[in-house]
């Protein structure tokens, strides 16, 4: 059920967008009641929140290479796949289409802080490994290193290879090497 679910907003999301999708054309595309959605989805923000934290959870690990570059190329790798699925892009381009929505900024902010806190173990290895300083800001690296990946898959579309990766993931590990340790 939640997979039908979740498959049913996402196609959805791709043809009407984050404004034109409601929770009831939801729930009969799914083939299911649409008290079943709204008992678990109270609202498209929660539906839309919950896709995009499962998509990311499935599909972009927390990689052990033994090496913070390696382990950043993998990361890298995963969340560039996950953004070329059309999956992916739809339901980010809903939470920036609903952005004038507080609830959404709320979903962002959750979602944001799973995902950095997720992969900030990338950086605790990197730091007892002694590739990293103590007090390294896990989130600002992890920032600087997807940030180009986003940049180009969402909004320029130009294409992200495995060298580009490399080249992220390298900038980023120099960057947070060269800068005085801070925790936010």
């Amino acid at each position: 059920m939640v997979a039908a679910v979740r498959r049913a907003a996402v196609e959805l999301l791709e043809e009407v967008g984050y404004e034109g999708l409601v929770l009831t054309d939801v729930a009969s595309r799914a083939g299911v009641n649409k008290t079943t959605v709204y008992r678990r989805w109270p609202t498209r923000v929660q539906l839309v929140s919950d896709i995009l934290l499962a998509q990311a959870a499935e599909q972009v690990g927390t990689p052990d290479t033994g090496d913070l570059v390696g382990d950043l190329c993998v990361l890298l790798a995963d969340v560039a796949a996950l953004l070329r699925t059309r999956a992916a892009r739809a339901v980010l381009a809903a939470l920036v289409a609903g952005e004038s929505d507080p609830a959404v900024a709320v979903a962002r902010d959750a979602f944001w802080a799973e995902r950095f806190g997720r992969s900030a173990v990338i950086v605790e290895r990197a730091v007892r490994r002694g590739e990293l300083p103590p007090g390294t800001d896990a989130r600002l690296l992890l920032e600087e290193a997807s940030s180009p990946v986003y940049f180009r898959l969402m909004f320029t579309g130009e294409p992200v290879g495995p060298a580009d990766i490399e080249l992220f993931a390298r900038r980023a590990a120099e960057t947070a090497r060269a800068r005085p340790s801070s925790r936010r």
